[in-house]
């Protein structure tokens, strides 16, 4: 394939700038371009004497470049792939640990509820989780506006220790 260093030499410089424009225009991406062309030279000189070319030096290295290129760009297309999968898994994981926490915390909640005493557990209930004030929580259960206040003091001292850990 070539006669000798020099042979390759000027091959390397009369091809060079070409093949990079000419991979550039395939890969859009100057600095990839000039990668797969050195590839292609580093190739050709590591192989050049098991080689054989048929339709003349210019026909082979383009369309070594045009392969190493379309190779090139397969292989980003792989790595993109797998680092989308890695990172769909990676929220998917972290949604599921998230809904798993919020899961236990409730569960644990709705167990702490249970130590508390029926009226106390109720009118806590109707506050926190139904939104009901203070006034409109005495109204309903005909009990006074300090008995609300001292049951969720009471139901806050409760719960507090229990899920202090």
């Amino acid at each position: 394939m070539f006669a000798n260093k020099a042979d390759f030499k000027q091959t390397f410089l009369d091809y060079y700038n070409p093949l990079c424009n000419y991979a550039n225009n395939i890969l859009h991406d100057a600095m990839a371009a000039e990668d797969v062309v050195q590839d292609v030279f580093i190739y050709l000189w590591d192989n050049r004497e098991t080689i054989k070319v048929q339709n003349g030096i210019k026909a082979y290295i383009f369309k070594s470049t045009h392969n190493k290129a379309l190779e090139y760009l397969r292989s980003q297309k792989v790595r993109l792939a797998a680092k989308q999968k890695a990172d769909f898994e990676a929220i998917e994981s972290a949604d599921h640990d998230e809904i798993s926490d919020v899961y236990l915390r409730m569960e644990r909640l709705n167990n702490s509820l249970r130590h508390l005493p029926p009226k106390c557990r109720e009118v806590f209930v109707l506050h926190k989780f139904k939104g009901l004030t203070y006034a409109e929580i005495a109204d309903s259960k005909n009990i006074a506006l300090k008995t609300v206040e001292n049951h969720l003091l009471k139901a806050m001292k409760i719960l507090r220790s229990l899920l202090k850990d």
